[in-house]
């Protein structure tokens, strides 16, 4: 995996960053995967049924990133595996933890 491989998986904005997410609901544990084409795999616990899979996405990557859960909000996706999470924040900063976590994958 290269740090192209993963530029693709965000674009910066004025107070955040935008990050797209390949969901993975059903799994047997909550957990960053790596890089799934140009989005970042996250597999959570719960099914894909009344929004559960969403904000249980939403909950891990905030947990992951030692943010508020407010801080994090999907902005599309909510009915398709590829989903695009805005995280608030300075991006730089957001970026450089999910480098850090995906080092450990």
């Amino acid at each position: 995996m290269t740090s192209q491989d993963c530029n693709a998986a965000w674009v910066f904005a004025s107070d955040g960053v935008y990050i797209n997410i390949h969901a993975q609901p059903g799994a047997r544990r909550e957990k960053i995967c790596g890089m799934h084409g140009d989005a970042l795999k996250i597999a959570v616990r719960q099914a894909p049924q009344d929004g559960k899979a969403n904000d249980a996405i939403i909950d891990f990557l905030a947990d992951a990133l030692c943010l508020s859960r407010q801080d994090v909000d999907m902005s599309s996706g909510h009915a398709s595996r590829r989903k695009r999470l805005f995280v608030k924040g300075d991006a730089k900063q957001i970026i450089l933890r999910i480098e850090g976590l995906l080092r450990h994958v």
